[in-house]
């Protein structure tokens, strides 16, 4: 019977870990086979079962045991799988009974631990949860090393390794890190007195601390301000999730607990500290009202509900109070930094490394930038520099400028130790215990607006304006609710300091001078931002310009940022020293035919003429322009501002170049020769050929309308409102201009002249002249007269308009009386020569192409003979006059009486 138990108990403890591998329960596969839920399945069904759902193979031995033990009485062949789950549950519970076995050093490990993990909040199962994917309870034992909390000071290495072997998940790799929680919960420090002084002396708790009069809470409570306003840290989230009511009170442990998070290693507290808040702010019911110790971290340098007292005076820490200054060493060490940090800066000034800042930068990749970085990395930027350092003086250089915690470097700090022109903040060597201010306040600088040349300053921002393209209404009309363009002098100054960006920063003195010269006369406190406004913008353009079309708008061409006088007082010695450099500098420029500009130009990207003084340098050093240290800083003073360097003007002097004359006065002239209709004078400014007579000039735009099949009625009515179907001359003539028909100005006074209106000089009858012009399609009024015939109208062939002189007229008549008979007796072709030199096939070639033709045929001719037939068929093509040989041909054949088919 014992071995029987014993087999049966290997079985299930089989099927049990089967079961608890997979994650699954033990009847949830049995029912799918029992529909009516009797509890019984067959023996088949339960083989089944076993083998697929587990997957454990069953052996006939085993199986023939489990159908004698949990055999159906009533029904033969049938399994009762109730009786075997509820077997395999017991057992489960009696191999969960089996708890390791604790000891009694690892029984006073764990009472050591409780009071550890209970003073500082630690949750042990929360430690392991991010490696246990699947909630088993378990982890690695490299796991249980990496995540088991850093405790140095309460156990030893033999402890832990102790805790593994113990919670050890039956002789595997895995740790049971849920028993070993369990076990820790059951561990109470609440309980007897006995339990209490046993736990004592296994845990040697200090005795508590009597608070220290001599330690004040105000400087406490700066010092945990700063470290919270500096890291911008949100005080109320350490504290919040132990307020579950939301009541703004929790206990001295739980405040202490968050009151450490806060600080962390950046501003570590002591225990006398951390006692000395949580008295401060101690209720009569023993709990910390951590809510008013959060609106006072809140709130460092700032005065409380602020938008309903807006005139308050908000007290600011200046430049460089707040910031972790370098640390003060031993005048020996002090002596040897100093000595390192002028070889780096030597190194700096000579090979012109210029933004150092940012190879540090690509270090520190922390949140927000904690402007630190580690010791090893500090040591390989050290690298970074090409001069040999000892590890003591790398030591030493960490050391300056370590961060508080000592763990990280403060490279802004070193930075600007090595590199004059970074300039971070303006801290001092001696670190402020009390940064808050003083009883009396330091008086703010007398403001001086009357030493101020506004004229000079508004021109000064006109070029500004220009220069950068602002639009100065888009930086105060949002001030300006009503739109009655006068907004408050503080909003005033708001929207300048918006409008001049970074450009250049108005002193308090100038803003106080605009603002008294723009003052409101109507509203008391109030500046006419309108009026400003206007004043800027004059120098782009002119307000209602569309109405003022006579006005001329001046060219602003000549307003540049270096318009305004900046200059300042140059020594005759160093304009001397400036000049005798630029001397030298033109001769190797014109020796080795430098391109100088475009090398400035790649620095200038919005092309303002400006660049820096590092940029400056470093462009005359590709050039190959060197100069030494004197000379480059009278350059420098001879061209630089608060701007930069103005290279433009430095080039004009170095290398100038003569300027091709301007040529918009010449293009204007020529535009105005050939757009306006008269000049001053007899002589026309359009030389066109025009018609001479007013039926010449009919007949000719006939022509036009007959080919282009224009209706001029469509020109004239939109200046007819009235259809009186009369208009105003002017308008007449802008009409024909409108209507392409390529009129001359003689032609167009011709015909206002023609149909112009006996009772008013100034109108025409338009109606009169489309009547004319439309009688080439039609009569007017033909349905009144059906018996009328309408001739069909015929545009005159353009040869047949040439006139010719009476000689020229004898020469023609007689070449083609001499041409006639020629062909007559030759019975010559005229017209297929012709065609072979007409591609286009419109009856007309060139003159060239008709002599050549002439002379193939031997039709020969002199010169006086050619000018006059050339004369006679002449017509225009596409603005060339080409001769007309379909005319000539038929004029010969007529001549000569041949039929031209034959």
């Amino acid at each position: 019977m014992a071995a029987l138990v014993h087999q049966r108990t290997s079985l299930q403890k089989k099927i049990h870990h089967a079961a608890q591998n997979k994650r699954v329960r033990f009847n949830e596969f049995f029912n799918d086979f029992d529909r009516l839920r009797t509890g019984e399945i067959t023996e088949s069904q339960f083989k089944r079962c076993i083998n697929q759902s587990f997957g454990v193979t069953v052996s006939e031995n085993d199986f023939n045991q489990i159908k004698e033990t949990y055999g159906s009485a009533k029904n033969i062949g049938m399994i009762n799988y109730r009786e075997f789950v509820n077997g395999l549950h017991e057992n489960e519970r009696s191999f969960s009974r089996k708890a390791p076995v604790v000891t009694q050093n690892v029984n006073q490990i764990l009472r050591k631990l409780k009071s550890h993990f209970h003073f500082r909040g630690i949750i042990l199962s929360d430690c392991f949860e991010d490696f246990d994917k699947t909630n088993s309870g378990l982890v690695t034992e490299s796991q249980f090393w990496r995540c088991f909390p850093s405790i140095p000071d309460v156990l030893t290495h033999a402890e832990i390794s102790d805790i593994i072997q113990t919670y050890r998940h039956r002789n595997t790799n895995l740790i049971s890190y849920s028993k070993f929680h369990t076990d820790l919960d059951k561990i109470s420090l609440s309980g007897e007195k006995s339990d209490l002084r046993q736990l004592q002396t296994l845990v040697p708790i200090p005795p508590p601390v009597s608070p220290n009069p001599q330690l004040p809470v105000q400087k406490v409570l700066d010092k945990v301000q700063l470290h919270v306003y500096k890291d911008g840290i949100r005080t109320t989230e350490f504290f919040i999730d132990h307020d579950k009511l939301r009541s703004g009170f929790i206990t001295k442990n739980q405040f202490i607990i968050g009151l450490n998070l806060i600080c962390g290693n950046r501003c570590p507290l002591t225990r006398e500290e951390g006692d000395k808040i949580a008295d401060h702010y101690i209720a009569p019911d023993g709990r910390v009202c951590y809510r008013d110790f959060c609106f006072l971290m809140e709130n460092a340098f700032n005065v409380p509900h602020l938008e309903k007292n807006p005139t308050a005076t908000v007290y600011r820490p200046h430049t460089g109070a707040l910031a972790d200054t370098v640390h003060k060493l031993d005048p020996e060490d002090e002596a040897q930094v100093e000595k390192v940090l002028d070889i780096l800066r030597d190194y700096v000034t000579r090979r012109r490394i210029t933004m150092l800042y940012p190879f540090f930068k690509d270090f520190d990749r922390g949140k927000l930038f904690s402007r630190g970085v580690t010791k090893a990395q500090f040591r390989r930027l050290l690298n970074f520099f090409d001069v040999d350092l000892t590890d003591k003086d790398c030591e030493l250089i960490c050391k300056k400028f370590e961060e508080p915690n000592g763990t990280d470097v403060n490279y802004p700090a070193f930075v600007q130790a090595i590199d004059k022109d970074y300039q971070d903040t303006n801290v001092s060597e001696e670190r402020s215990s009390d940064p808050r201010p003083p009883s009396l306040a330091p008086l703010s600088p007398k403001l001086s607006p009357h030493l101020v040349d506004v004229q000079k300053l508004i021109h000064r921002l006109q070029c500004e304006v220009k220069v950068y393209r602002v639009r100065v209404c888009e930086h105060f009309k949002d001030f300006d609710g009503l739109k009655s363009g006068s907004i408050s002098k503080s909003l005033f100054k708001r929207g300048l300091a918006s409008m001049q960006g970074n450009h250049y920063n108005l002193t308090r003195s100038e803003l106080e001078a605009l603002s008294i010269y723009y003052t409101d006369p109507k509203t008391k406190g109030n500046v006419r931002w309108s009026d400003f406004e206007r004043d800027m913008e004059r120098v782009v353009t002119e307000r209602n310009l569309e109405k003022k079309p006579e006005f001329r708008v001046r060219p602003n061409d000549h307003i540049t940022l270096n318009s305004w006088n900046t200059e300042t007082a140059i020594s005759e010695e160093v304009k001397a020293r400036g000049e005798k450099a630029i001397k030298r500098m033109r001769e190797e420029i014109a020796q080795r035919r430098i391109m100088t500009k475009p090398c400035f130009h790649d620095f200038d990207r919005h092309n303002y003429g400006y660049v820096s003084r590092n940029q400056f340098a470093q462009g005359l050093s590709y050039l190959g322009l060197e100069s030494t240290e004197s000379e480059r800083e009278a350059i420098n003073a001879m061209y630089g501002d608060a701007k930069g360097i103005n290279y433009h003007v430095f080039f004009k002097d170095l290398d100038p170049v003569e300027c091709e004359p301007r040529k918009y006065e010449r293009n204007l002239s020529e535009m105005v020769r050939y757009i306006n209709f008269r000049e001053t004078g007899t002589e026309r400014l359009l030389k066109k050929d025009g018609c001479k007579t007013v039926e010449a000039v009919i007949e000719k735009i006939k022509e036009t309308v007959m080919k282009r099949r224009i209706r001029l009625l469509e020109f004239f009515k939109d200046y007819d409102k009235l259809k009186s179907g009369r208009i105003l001359k002017s308008n007449f003539k802008r009409a024909l201009d409108l209507s392409g028909l390529n009129l001359t100005v003689d032609e167009i006074d011709l015909l206002a002249k023609r149909y112009q209106s006996d009772k008013d000089q100034d109108s025409v009858f338009y109606h009169h002249f489309n009547d004319e012009i439309e009688s080439i399609f039609t009569v007017k009024e033909l349905e009144k007269s059906p018996t009328a015939q309408v001739v069909q109208y015929k545009i005159m062939p353009a040869w047949l308009k040439n006139n010719l002189s009476k000689p020229i007229q004898e020469v023609y008549n007689s070449a083609m009386e001499h041409l006639a008979r020629f062909v007559k007796t030759r019975r010559m072709q005229l017209y297929p020569m012709f065609e072979d030199y007409d591609k286009c096939r419109n009856g007309t070639v060139t003159y060239s192409q008709f002599r050549r033709v002439l002379s193939i045929l031997s039709l020969i001719a002199d010169e006086v003979e050619f000018h006059a037939l050339e004369k006679q068929y002449k017509v225009n093509v596409g603005g060339m006059n080409v001769f007309n040989y379909l005319a000539f041909c038929d004029d010969i054949y007529e001549i000569a009486k041949l039929n031209k088919l034959d």
